[in-house]
């Protein structure tokens, strides 16, 4: 988050966001203040974004914060984005029975920081995505809200979190914990989005009632308080199209500034606490993202959600470099292009680029593509890239992003063997005068956040 030339604007992600009061406290039990919650959801963007990606955002707002356990803050659950909110980011109309709301979905790092602007230390979304066009899609995740009543804690959430992986693992459903940050434990698993909101909200109950008559001195599967004491309540209605949880490394408005955490399932064998703000920071440093798998699957949709391209347009200037810059959000495609783009900027590295569902889809080489079998190189992944950018050529102007001479090294098309979460393998036949030299087979493995590997294979 760079600093421009006026003392109470920054950028961020490409865009101008206006900071006002960064030393007000809202978190007064450890002196947490704005500067820092924005600083955090900046820190944390690369796990938190692809979690919320396509999703409408409801925000829980502190403006004056938290408060302390004797005297709570103010809070107040907002639906509508604000006509006071920055046009860049991305609103989405959702109608409902009797009225309709517009809605934030959160793109990049500085939707983030706008959120931290305006006190929204929580962000909730739903099981479900919306597409490029706002249209609600079938949900692709599933949740489980397991939620200690008055005399149960964390201990008793693990023993019904691993109940529930076995039973939805008979089922086939991989599943991933989250300490919520507030009492409990969210039990996420992916979808294949074939089904619509009612009929795995009904899925979902069915589920608590499976944990109830397995686990009946633990587990409640119904609301009413009154069955709670001594329980845990499997809340199973989170599924319901209407509702929302909240996002994963998101904060919570306790007392602490804790954060709904993904946890591995071996850390449900320790003696497990709720995570705060700082813990997640220094975790996150040495650590992968427990629950990457599930947004790497929620990252495909059939139909592509979301403006994909809309990274790359915050990045860029059409006035200002030669590179196409398209006002509208791609169109879905089935083409098998490539390209492979020597790229002279503040390092040399070679772009390469796969045509997929309308966009071409793009790494960074800072090595180029491996000549033999016997070594990887490593491949970053970057935004999206329009699918004019296949046959782009030219300078980009010093000072504007990517700056620098950029020039075609191969060009062709690719047979597609597997693109699946964390795996692409491709052959590409390029030009007999290109840099590949003809056909080569090219393995992409997701090793950690935007890092992959790209490895040359024997063609068979």
């Amino acid at each position: 988050m760079a600093r421009s030339s006026a003392p109470d604007t920054v950028s961020v992600s490409g865009h101008r966001l206006r900071l006002t009061h960064p030393d007000k406290v809202l978190y007064p039990s450890t002196g947490t203040t704005k500067a820092d919650v924005i600083a955090y959801y900046q820190q944390i963007a690369p796990y938190l974004l692809p979690h919320v990606a396509g999703r409408i955002v409801t925000r829980k707002r502190w403006v004056d914060g938290v408060g302390t356990a004797r005297t709570p803050g103010d809070v107040f659950f907002e639906k509508n984005l604000p006509d006071s909110a920055p046009s860049w980011i991305r609103r989405v109309e959702i109608k409902h029975r009797d009225h309709a709301n517009t809605y934030p979905v959160f793109d990049d790092a500085a939707a983030l920081a706008w959120a931290g602007q305006v006190a929204a230390l929580e962000l909730h979304v739903p099981q479900w995505r919306v597409d490029r066009h706002g249209t609600p899609q079938h949900p692709d995740r599933f949740v489980l809200d397991l939620d200690p009543g008055p005399g149960t804690g964390l201990p008793e959430c693990v023993a019904v979190a691993k109940r529930a992986k076995k039973l939805l693992g008979d089922l086939g459903l991989t599943t991933c914990p989250v300490t919520s940050g507030s009492k409990g434990i969210h039990l996420y698993a992916p979808l294949d989005g074939s089904h619509d909101s009612d009929y795995i909200n009904a899925f979902a109950k069915q589920v608590a009632q499976a944990l109830e008559s397995e686990l009946p001195d633990l587990v409640v599967s119904s609301m009413r308080k009154s069955e709670r004491h001594g329980k845990v309540l499997v809340d199973w209605s989170q599924n319901n199209g209407s509702k929302t949880t909240v996002a994963p490394y998101s904060l919570r408005g306790t007392v602490e500034p804790r954060v709904a955490v993904p946890r591995t399932w071996r850390e449900m064998n320790d003696d497990l606490t709720h995570l705060t703000l700082d813990e997640v920071l220094a975790r996150m440093k040495r650590r992968k993202d427990p629950m990457a798998d599930l947004a790497d699957h929620a990252a495909e949709p059939a139909d592509g959600a979301g403006d994909r391209l809309a990274t790359y347009r915050s990045k860029r200037d059409g006035a200002k470099t030669p590179e196409p810059v398209p006002d509208d959000a791609p169109e879905p495609s089935d083409g098998r292009s490539f390209v492979i783009q020597e790229h002279h900027a503040s390092s040399l590295h070679w772009d390469f680029r796969l045509e997929h569902d309308g966009v071409l889809v793009s790494w960074a080489l800072p090595k180029g593509v491996p000549t033999t079998t016997a070594k990887n190189h490593l491949a970053v992944q970057t935004e999206d890239h329009p699918l004019s950018y296949g046959s782009f050529e030219g300078t980009i102007p010093k000072g504007e992003y990517g700056g620098g001479r950029v020039t075609i090294w191969d060009h062709g098309t690719y047979e597609l063997e597997k693109w699946k979460g964390r795996e692409i393998i491709a052959t590409l036949t390029g030009t007999k005068k290109g840099g590949l030299g003809g056909r080569r087979k090219y393995a992409l493995i997701h090793t950690n956040k935007n890092q992959w590997l790209i490895h040359r294979m024997k063609i068979t």
